[in-house]
């Protein structure tokens, strides 16, 4: 599990300005229905499990630990805006797909619709006790999916 403030206290210091309520679960999509049927069983064994976090001149991802499902003090991909052309987010049965387009590259990432999120692994990694249950994937997705998508338009 992962509190959204230590999300935010890893992208500090490694260098980035964390957006408030801008993270949420990803992890890479698969392409076709066979892609699909060997994630699945594929996620059973490991977790590859990320954490979008948008950031004020980026997007970055902090991966989590595939064995221990803790969130890792690394960031493993970050992407200016500048070099985002285009955000499309589709609903894919219980998910979301976020693809994300530039010049060089088309990155696809799958995320947990927050419906069942509390039931699911995006759900495990959120959730925070102080005081109080909360999810924050749950809280953000939302918000966060809208301000991707934005921000493929208004490139």
């Amino acid at each position: 599990m992962a509190s959204e403030e230590k999300v935010s206290q890893y992208a500090r210091e490694a260098g980035y300005e964390p957006l408030e309520d801008r993270c949420i679960i990803v992890k890479p999509a698969p392409g076709d229905l066979s892609e699909k049927i060997v994630a699945f069983f594929k996620s059973i064994v490991e977790c590859e499990l990320c954490v979008l976090q948008m950031c004020e001149h980026e997007l970055i991802l902090l991966p989590f630990d595939r064995m221990w499902t803790y969130l890792k003090k690394d960031v493993s991909l970050v992407l200016p805006y500048k070099d985002i052309q285009a955000v499309e987010v589709e609903e894919d049965l219980l998910n979301f797909v976020i693809t994300i387009r530039t010049e060089e590259d088309t990155i696809r990432l799958t995320t947990q619709q927050k419906a069942l999120s509390d039931f699911r692994m995006s759900g495990l990694t959120a959730t925070q006790f102080t005081g109080r249950y909360r999810n924050w994937h749950k809280e953000n997705l939302d918000g966060t999916l809208r301000a991707l998508t934005a921000l493929g338009a208004s490139v």
